[in-house]
């Protein structure tokens, strides 16, 4: 008896936290958004934009004087974490609605396998996309889009590079699709390839997805060993596994649900600091932070240039 083949979807959503502030702000709904650092001081990094901002040539990772720069009439909102995370959580629980199979990726990225209910709310996998994603708007204001594919990496890429640029927000990649769509496209957008692996797979003569998906995987994994070393042939298998589509990894509920082994803090200057003094202040602060959030209460002091707790 044939399996049934499995129907895997990676619902993105759309300038995640600009989207959230977009829909608690409906003043600003005709106007170019960012979420980013201090307006006042106009320093930070833009963690979100728009869709009208990006036109404006405004993107993520943006210092927020640039974004200034290009889009003057820019409205610039502080981020709001504990908010982003509260919504994030409600899209999910939306998710759930639908498939018992959710599993998240990111705050705004999150695997649905509904390969088994989905003949409970739609006919096709491209029906059930457009009702969550109507469902989605409905609750929360944000609009999001679907990778739809037999398996994880497939979907991830289908939303990534296809889904991200349809006008509906959905696309459906399957592997016979591969060699006329993912196999053309520059290696630069393949997922998890770099800028400098990208320049490290160009100078081996791989320029294109598709240059890595023909290659034997024997071959690659030697290219890569003359490359990188010995210990490269799990990297080699990896690179080609997802250049052809092969992903044989569930969809897991809970997966990032284990509490963490370490926390962390950061925190985006206002300008360059320069002195060893100002410097000690700044890491002072995120490990303090970092100590609350943890709930230790420790004295920390700094001994010859060492941070000491006591």
């Amino acid at each position: 008896m044939k399996s049934r083949q499995r129907v895997v979807m990676l619902v993105d959503c759309q300038s995640f936290y600009a989207s959230v502030e977009k829909a608690e702000h409906p003043e600003y709904k005709d106007r170019p958004l960012v979420v980013a650092g201090d307006p006042e001081r106009r320093s930070g990094v833009v963690l979100a934009a728009c869709p009208l901002a990006k036109a404006k040539g405004v993107k993520t990772e943006d210092r927020l004087g640039e974004a200034y720069a290009k889009c003057p009439e820019l409205v610039v909102i502080r981020p709001r974490m504990q908010r982003y995370i509260d919504v994030s959580m409600l899209i999910t629980d939306i998710y759930k609605q639908y498939t018992d199979l959710v599993e998240t990726f990111s705050i705004d990225e999150q695997f649905l396998d509904v390969t088994g209910s989905m003949h409970l709310h739609a006919n096709t996998p491209e029906e059930l996309a457009h009702l969550i994603q109507t469902h989605v708007k409905a609750a929360t204001g944000v609009y999001i889009r679907f990778g739809i594919a037999e398996n994880k990496i497939l979907a991830k890429t289908a939303c990534d590079n296809y889904a991200k640029k349809n006008p509906s927000g959905i696309y459906t990649l399957t592997k016979e699709m591969l060699p006329e769509t993912l196999w053309k496209l520059p290696v630069s957008e393949m997922y998890m390839v770099g800028r400098r692996m990208t320049r490290h797979f160009t100078v081996m003569g791989l320029p294109t997805i598709g240059s890595i998906a023909k290659t034997p995987l024997a071959k690659l994994k030697q290219m890569m060993r003359r490359k990188f070393g010995k210990n490269s042939d799990i990297q080699a298998e990896l690179y080609w596994r997802i250049a052809n589509g092969i992903d044989d990894s569930p969809v897991r509920p809970g997966t990032h649900q284990v509490a963490p082994k370490s926390v962390g803090h950061m925190m985006t200057l206002p300008r360059d600091y320069g002195t060893i003094e100002e410097i000690k202040v700044v890491l002072l602060g995120i490990y303090i932070k970092t100590c609350v959030h943890k709930g230790s209460n420790l004295l920390i002091l700094w001994r010859n240039n060492i941070f000491q707790v006591v």
